[in-house]
């Protein structure tokens, strides 16, 4: 019976899909190929690009979506940022993750990530949880997020997805 887990595991593991985008700087691992779209957004600081790099599977998968969101603020927004600028823009970050599903923030948590600062959420949704992990990066804010049905959580392929996530480029 191990021998098939282990080697049930490993073909698992296969079955993951490598995601690079240099251009967005980041890679992460995919069940499957994702999708790649663009939206602007109308924001405080004015109409930004919103990169979705996403993948909803149909059936067999324990979550309904798996994505990586950059936006790019004006590079002069962050020309004099801190520490407690950076809170507030990651804090608002997170308000509005909460306010846009109408969930119920679970949990919160500060990270750091390659040097840079950011969150750790879950929002409970009306029949499931969403996963969040965002991250400052000088002048952009990753996302990345998996969004599960309640009868799903804490599956294995949540933290599997949110810990693939790697940057290309790292803080010196």
């Amino acid at each position: 019976m191990a021998i098939f887990l282990l080697s049930f595991n490993a073909v698992n593991a296969q079955t993951w899909e490598k995601y690079k985008a240099e251009d967005l700087a980041f890679v992460a691992y995919y069940p499957k190929e994702p999708k790649r779209t663009v939206q602007k957004v109308s924001t405080a600081v004015g109409e930004l690009d919103m990169h979705m790099i996403m993948h909803a599977p149909t059936s067999g998968d324990d979550n309904a979506v798996y994505s990586v969101i950059r936006s790019d603020y004006p590079k002069e927004q962050f020309k004099d940022a801190d520490d407690e600028y950076n809170a507030t823009v990651l804090n608002g970050a997170v308000n509005g993750a909460v306010s846009n599903v109408q969930g119920k923030l679970l949990f919160d948590e500060k990270i750091t990530f390659n040097g840079y600062p950011g969150r750790s959420i879950k929002i409970e949704i009306q029949g499931g949880f969403i996963y969040i992990n965002a991250y400052l990066v000088e002048n952009s804010m990753f996302i990345t997020q998996v969004i599960c049905l309640s009868s799903n959580d804490e599956n294995p392929s949540i933290k599997r997805f949110l810990d693939s996530f790697e940057l290309i480029k790292v803080k010196q």
